[in-house]
């Protein structure tokens, strides 16, 4: 019983972790105009938070794995938390990008947190489904943002839209101090865990986070910029966006429930469970090219369609990553081993945002789209070649 309430207050962590990052994308349209901010500016704020992102994904695994979740995720939490409120103090566009680089240092701890958690209170049977609802906060939060979001900045100014969700953070970390005890007092205690240089000579590693450079980027893309795409290419008011845009991440949710159940059937019904999840990843590579055609869709109401079918295979693969990875790797080594996967993910978003930043200014959205297409089968193909041999 105590596993699963872990695993609920791992859910509103990355849930109120992802309503902290949709602010600035749901509001990018005012804060364009606030501080005059082109296509460019844009995109080097979202550069800005990735930067740090990318780094402190594997820095901030390393730490899970040597402090514990139990300190390591406070931390974490706490700090991101106030980095959030200090948005609202921002008066251009070079003091929003600072504070959203003091939000990305502390942002992807609470991934590698999570994946560690369900390696050790999960058998491989269950551990599909744990980590789709840990996952799935982040769906959870991008669903919750888009109205909360609105309704804030509409009822109060768009300063409380950061104010607000901050002090969400610090009003969850009372409750995971007295909930969370270690499992065994080995499992939560500072651990020696394998070094980086030894980690990065398995292939099975290499197998793990060479796809997620390639995949990641994607839902960076659906998250930094659907909300402007429907604004200024579908024409929807801010209001309009709270009432529709969370509908894609709805369906993002169920993917990460969804993906993470499927693999777990598979593994049930006698699959070897490194199998049951590449099975899962494989399918998601073939379906992914469909993103192509947001884009191109005659309709707002089309285009809402299929962006929720794409962010529905994107969760699935993020979920079944992560269960891939406490498959294959020790414990004592999983957190630092996705933050890893997580760094490399974060650090081609980087990339992929200033080149999204060129793409969209000079060829238009569809163009975007059909890049960000290409991703996951890449990936795909990438996960199947490095882990065959393995699994």
């Amino acid at each position: 019983m105590r596993s699963w309430l872990i695993i609920a207050l791992l859910c509103a962590a990355t849930t109120i972790n992802y309503i902290d990052r949709q602010t600035l994308s749901i509001l990018s349209p005012l804060l364009r105009k606030e501080f005059h901010l082109s296509e460019q500016d844009y995109a080097n704020i979202v550069t800005a938070f990735l930067v740090p992102y990318t780094v402190m994904y594997a820095l901030g695994g390393r730490l899970m794995d040597r402090l514990g979740v139990r300190l390591g995720l406070s931390l974490a939490l706490g700090w991101w938390s106030v980095a959030t409120m200090l948005t609202a103090f921002a008066r251009s566009a070079f003091s929003l990008g600072a504070f959203r680089f003091l939000l990305g240092i502390g942002e992807p701890c609470v991934y590698p947190a999570g994946v560690k958690v369900c390696g050790e209170w999960f058998p491989p049977r269950h551990r599909g489904i744990a980590s789709g609802i840990f996952s799935s906060g982040s769906t959870i939060g991008a669903i919750a943002a888009p109205p909360l979001i609105a309704w804030i900045t509409l009822k109060f100014g768009w300063q409380y839209a950061f104010l607000i969700p901050g002090a969400l953070g610090l009003l969850w970390l009372p409750l995971w101090w007295i909930t969370y005890k270690p499992k065994a007092p080995a499992q939560d205690t500072p651990v020696s865990s394998a070094n980086w240089r030894d980690l990065i000579k398995q292939r099975q590693v290499w197998g793990l986070v060479l796809p997620r450079f390639f995949s990641d980027p994607v839902w960076y893309f659906y998250i930094f910029w659907l909300p402007d795409y429907l604004q200024r290419e579908r024409h929807l008011s801010l209001a309009e966006i709270g009432f529709y845009g969370w509908i894609p991440f709805l369906f993002a949710d169920l993917g990460h429930l969804g993906g993470g159940a499927l693999s777990d059937w598979l593994v049930r019904r006698g699959i070897h469970p490194p199998r049951a999840r590449l099975f899962i990843l494989s399918a998601v590579g073939i379906l992914a090219p469909l993103g192509a055609l947001v884009g191109l869709a005659p309709t707002a109401a089309t285009a809402i369609a299929v962006t929720c079918f794409v962010a529905m295979l994107t969760q699935a693969w993020a979920t079944t990553t992560a269960a891939l990875c406490a498959d294959v790797i020790p414990n004592h080594s999983t957190a630092t081993v996705f933050g890893m996967m997580g760094m490399a993910g974060s650090l081609a978003g980087a990339f992929f945002a200033q080149i999204l930043g060129f793409v969209i200014q000079t060829f238009g959205y569809p163009a975007a789209f059909c890049l960000a297409a290409l991703l996951h089968p890449i990936a795909a193909i990438i996960l199947r070649l490095a882990l065959r041999k393995t699994i």
